[in-house]
């Protein structure tokens, strides 16, 4: 599985937005949309799927903390 296909993956998986993507990766909403379509060679980096794991990681793990 490539990188690329990685993130389309938990994208879909946790039924993320384009929005929602952009504010874990730290990237322009436009940019992410052209990442996903992968308009003029644009596609997800090893750095964004590792910014993208991280961040919603971290999400969960705020959500097992609650008692």
């Amino acid at each position: 599985m490539t990188t690329q296909e990685k993130v389309l993956y938990i994208i879909e998986l946790l039924e993320l937005s384009d929005r929602q993507v952009s504010i874990a990766i730290g990237k322009a909403l436009s940019t992410t949309t052209h990442k996903r379509l992968q308009l003029g060679y644009n596609k997800f980096t090893d750095e964004d799927l590792q910014k993208l794991k991280v961040f919603y990681i971290e999400k969960l793990k705020e959500i097992q903390s609650l008692t």
